[in-house]
């Protein structure tokens, strides 16, 4: 997994490369916990286009994180999930909870 993080007057957007399972998501759960631990941070946006795969532990790591935003006040939103990692939040029915903006 890797993520690059761009972040500009409150808004921070991380864009996730690779497999969001079991063996990656400590690490993004240790990155979006960091980033809601800053200060200022007013919208966080977690962009899907580059996973290629998102198993359970994942979508529980996205919903854990929407949570942890809304109670911290920020803004959260995923985008652009595709191919599998799309139908995944589709088949489990957390595509719009996720990709509508919450705050």
């Amino acid at each position: 997994m890797r993520i690059v993080r761009d972040g500009v007057d409150g808004l921070v957007r991380m864009a996730f490369h690779g497999e969001l399972d079991l063996a990656t998501v400590d690490q993004v759960a240790a990155q979006v916990s960091a980033e809601l631990a800053a200060p200022g941070l007013l919208r966080l946006v977690l962009d899907l286009a580059g996973l290629t795969f998102c198993d359970s532990t994942g979508i529980d790591a996205l919903i854990n994180a929407q949570i942890a935003a809304r109670d911290r006040g920020v803004i959260f939103q995923v985008v652009r999930p595709r191919g599998i990692v799309r139908r995944t939040l589709v088949a489990t029915g957390v595509l719009e909870l996720l990709t509508t903006a919450t705050g």
